[in-house]
């Protein structure tokens, strides 16, 4: 069964029973006041007859000067008094003497054990007999010397049938009132239940795979609150599924590229291991060519791993930072660099702050950052060029820098530079070893110091790759 449903019966039926329930109670009240008028209206006239019958029965002993009346007497002048009470037919009167019918007026068909009460005082019951209802009044009344018993008889008969008529009445309007109910239910259902439909359909085409989708928002309401929950709901999902889907084409490509940069070395290593192996008359001048060829593949396919390892580890690594001397790791970073530059002809010139200032970072990480920065400007300038590693201060950040005089990169694939194995000379890089994952690794490690690279390139005059660090607020 559907919400819609469930709700439009349970209201329904709420409301017929409340309504039902508090008619019936109503009614089932004035019955009851009717029924207490009518036993008050009845015990008035039975006191009015037994003060009639009494008084008469004195007047009599009175007027005779007999104290007291025989019972021949009392019961002749309580027939008189009984027969001025045939006029009435709505009253019915019985006078007993021990239990047994001495006279009765307009007699109802009411039988002689419904008529004997057993209560020697005042008392009345409602019977019902062939179809009719009746009041019965009883009481003892003193006539001269004799106890006498008066039971009066009115008939309500009209009080019964106008309360079933008013219940058959209030069962009507009942069944009206609930069928004209359940159709403004039904409406007022349908038209509030509206948005939970709307919400369904929204949701079904999102789990459809329809990101794109979004519930509408109308009014304050719960349901609007849903609403947006919904929306912002899908907003993260078709954001995750956006980047899950970006990471999945990344991988694929950096799988691709892995695979594609192992292969050359690994194909030079094998072709020039299999020459020594097949051939028969090998000289030293050769041999010495193919064990330089096997070295210096191997060296790439281990520089490869190592960057590697480097950027995927980079994401998990905790890092491990300590206040160091900006002026002391960049004259750490020319001492270490010296013997590379001379090997290949180029020089590095190394501007440190003419005030010293500290910054908190992890050192060794710093280190392999500006190693890979200048290893990179080394690649690209030709024999005698230079590369710079600059210090300086701008507010409360150290920049660090890397330029050289080499070609410059286009602006349009500068963007591009942080993406693992993008080159943009691949036979220059390939030559001297790379393998287009220094600036990846570089981006990494400058996101994990909350910065990032600025690099800016001009083409023919060169490139220069910026990383600013916070400066130590204390620097004792």
């Amino acid at each position: 069964m559907k919400l819609w449903q469930k709700i439009f019966l349970l209201t329904l039926v709420l409301v017929i029973l409340v309504v039902n329930v508090t008619a019936y109670v109503l009614l089932l009240n004035n019955h009851q006041l009717a029924i207490e008028r009518e036993q008050q209206s009845a015990a008035t006239r039975h006191v009015y007859l037994v003060a009639e019958l009494q008084n008469s029965i004195t007047y009599e002993q009175v007027v005779e000067r007999t104290f007291p009346l025989d019972d021949v007497k009392t019961l002749g002048v309580a027939r008189e008094v009984l027969d001025l009470q045939r006029d009435d037919p709505t009253l019915g009167a019985t006078l007993f003497i021990d239990g047994e019918r001495v006279y009765s007026v307009n007699s109802q068909p009411i039988p002689q054990e419904a008529l004997m009460l057993s209560e020697p005082e005042f008392s009345s019951r409602i019977v019902e007999e062939e179809g009719r209802t009746y009041l019965l009044v009883s009481s003892s009344i003193p006539l001269s010397e004799r106890t006498y018993q008066l039971v009066t008889s009115f008939e309500i008969t009209s009080t019964f049938d106008l309360f079933l008529a008013d219940f058959d009445l209030v069962r009507v309007i009942g069944i009206v009132a609930g069928l004209v109910v359940a159709g403004i239910l039904l409406v007022l259902v349908s038209t509030l239940l509206g948005p939970l439909r709307n919400l369904s359909a929204t949701t079904r085409q999102i789990a459809g795979g329809d990101l794109e989708q979004r519930a509408t928002v109308h009014g304050n309401d719960e349901v609007a609150e849903v609403a947006l929950n919904l929306n912002t709901m899908a907003d993260s999902i078709e954001h995750n599924v956006t980047e899950l889907e970006k990471l999945a084409e990344a991988r694929r490509v950096f799988i691709g590229n892995l695979a594609h940069e192992m292969k050359t070395p690994l194909t030079s290593i094998l072709g020039f291991a299999d020459l020594l192996r097949i051939k028969r008359v090998i000289n030293d001048d050769e041999r010495l060519e193919y064990a330089n060829v096997i070295v210096n593949e191997t060296k790439r396919l281990q520089s490869l791993s190592g960057k590697l390892m480097e950027l995927l580890i980079m994401g998990s690594m905790e890092l491990s930072t300590e206040r160091v001397s900006v002026n002391a790791l960049v004259s750490d970073l020319s001492m270490t660099m010296q013997p590379i530059m001379r090997s290949r002809s180029t020089e590095l010139t190394c501007t440190a702050l003419a005030h010293d200032e500290h910054i908190d970072v992890d050192v060794e990480l710093v280190k392999s950052l500006l190693y890979n920065l200048i290893d990179n400007s080394i690649r690209v300038v030709q024999p005698s060029g230079t590369v710079c590693l600059t210090a300086a201060v701008e507010g409360e950040t150290v920049v660090l820098a890397v330029c050289d005089d080499g070609p410059g990169i286009p602006s349009e694939q500068i963007p591009q530079l942080i993406e693992p194995f993008y080159m943009l000379d691949k036979a220059r890089t390939r030559k001297h070893g790379g393998a287009g994952l220094g600036l990846a690794l570089c981006a990494e490690i400058a996101r994990a110091h909350h910065t990032e690279l600025v690099i800016t390139s001009t083409l023919g005059e060169g490139t220069t790759v910026q990383v600013g660090f916070k400066k130590a607020g204390d620097h004792g």
